[in-house]
């Protein structure tokens, strides 16, 4: 799209622009208000959308993790969760978690391992207990599990109310005067011309509420620094910007929501560990979770998934958002038949619900300023650490801490957690994070250039 078409529609310029108004853009525009800073926020969709990542009612907040690295980001995020609950009241349900599973579970899934987490509890005095299969199953609404699970029940996690925390980021956005803009989706960004300044250019399409019967405005602003929170939606603003994508693997993920016994309820959230099953097809997982019924879910409701996709696809808007793969519900509801009580003989899901879940090879975070090496050069070095990322990994349980580490970034010039995992640039043996040039997608760029479905950041 011609920059010519976007001259006469220049707006204002702005200290900090998000593209992405999910519950990770819009905690880094609350963060970046407080600190009285002029925000904008671009969602290209509406705001509390269920397009991207962020759909569905519940996730988890954990601090069971097997790297060390994460369970000390966890444990700084409780205090920023906390603070933030200060603000707005209540965003999470602490009724605890139970990991169990076959305690050889070995290494290399998403989730790490059942026991893994053990010196990291021990490290940041997490209050826990072992069960044995017995245990489990008097404790919980479990049946006929495997004689040598094992499980750690583990007090200080919960479930994140995800409707009640997008909105109450929300209203803190409009309460530190962010600007808060839908229907717009971000075409590019570019250096502004001029040497005399440290801006950049973005260029915007604003539609409307009333879709394709409108035509699209152009718009053009100006911003000192940029933070680019659109999850699986990262590369569409990438390619065409920076001549660079990352080489993301977007998985389709479906969960259920399964009606209970009114006398049968989960205490807590809970995650099985288990090996995959072989089959003709493929490997089938075995990697269950689920949470309890909450106040503001439907009433003895338990949602319960895989924590497997569906489908996966490079480039969103190659999503099926109108099929759920049938080998994933029956996957589930056989599962749930043969070992959930209270669910009746032949369970059924009352509904389903889908979302995108965005990985790069280590299924880590990316986070991290855009390094000088990607960015045009007559950017630099005006502009060096000026646009920052994050896109992958499991991240709902960290969005305060997230917002807060990109407001660092962006408006402090460094961040205090330790982020050195999560470069946007890594590569090992294992993999790389970064396509250049030739290697970019046609179906990427080509999204770039049309209007498309919008996104923002989740998991469990």
């Amino acid at each position: 799209m011609s920059e010519a078409l976007f001259e006469e529609y220049s707006i204002d310029t702005f200290d900090v622009v998000v593209i992405g108004g999910g519950p990770m853009g819009l905690a880094t525009a609350y963060e970046c208000a407080k600190a009285g800073k002029k925000v904008v926020v671009y969602e290209k969709s509406l705001f509390f959308n269920q397009a991207g990542s962020s759909g569905d009612l519940v996730r988890m907040f954990r601090t069971a993790y097997t790297e060390e690295f994460m369970a000390d980001l966890a444990v700084n995020a409780m205090g920023l969760w906390d603070e933030l609950e200060i603000q707005v009241g209540k965003l999470r349900h602490m009724s605890g978690l139970l990991n169990f599973g076959d305690p050889n579970y070995g290494a290399g899934g998403p989730e790490g391992t059942l026991t893994g987490p053990i010196p990291n509890l021990i490290k940041h005095n997490m209050s826990f207990k072992k069960l044995s299969r017995d245990e489990i199953q008097a404790e919980n609404p479990f049946q006929n599990l495997p004689d040598n699970y094992e499980a750690l029940d583990i007090v200080d996690n919960g479930v994140i109310n995800v409707p009640l925390l997008t909105s109450s980021l929300y209203g803190l956005c409009v309460k530190y005067g962010v600007q808060l803009k839908q229907y717009a989706e971000v075409k590019r960004i570019q250096v502004k011309d001029s040497y005399m300044v440290d801006d950049w250019r973005v260029y915007v399409e604003m539609g409307s509420d009333k879709g394709s019967s409108v035509v699209p405005t152009l718009q053009r602003t100006d911003a000192k620094k940029i933070a680019i929170t659109c999850g699986a939606f990262v590369n569409h603003i990438l390619a065409p910007s920076f001549n660079f994508t990352l080489d993301l693997d977007i998985w389709e993920m479906a969960s259920m929501y399964f009606q209970m016994d009114m006398n049968v309820q989960f205490p807590k959230m809970w995650f099985q560990f288990s090996e995959d099953t072989p089959s003709i097809s493929g490997p089938i997982s075995n990697l269950f979770y689920g949470f309890p019924a909450v106040p503001w879910g439907p009433p003895n409701a338990a949602r319960i998934a895989v924590d497997a996709p569906g489908r996966v696809i490079k480039d969103p808007n190659e999503r099926n958002p109108t099929v759920i793969p049938p080998e994933n519900l029956e996957n589930v509801r056989q599962w749930v038949s043969n070992h959930v009580v209270g669910v009746g003989k032949h369970p059924v899901p009352v509904f389903t619900s889908e979302c995108l879940q965005t990985n790069v090879y280590d299924n880590m975070f990316v986070l991290d300023c855009i390094p000088d090496h990607l960015l045009p050069k007559e950017a630099l070095p005006r502009r060096s650490k000026s646009i920052a990322v994050f896109t992958a990994g499991w991240g709902m349980k960290f969005v305060p801490l997230i917002g807060r580490v990109l407001k660092e970034l962006l408006v402090d010039g460094e961040t205090t957690f330790d982020i050195s995992q999560f470069k946007l640039d890594r590569s090992d043996e294992n993999g790389h994070t970064v396509n250049i040039g030739p290697q970019i997608a046609t179906s990427i760029l080509n999204a770039a250039k049309a209007p498309g479905y919008s996104g923002s950041s989740r998991h469990r």
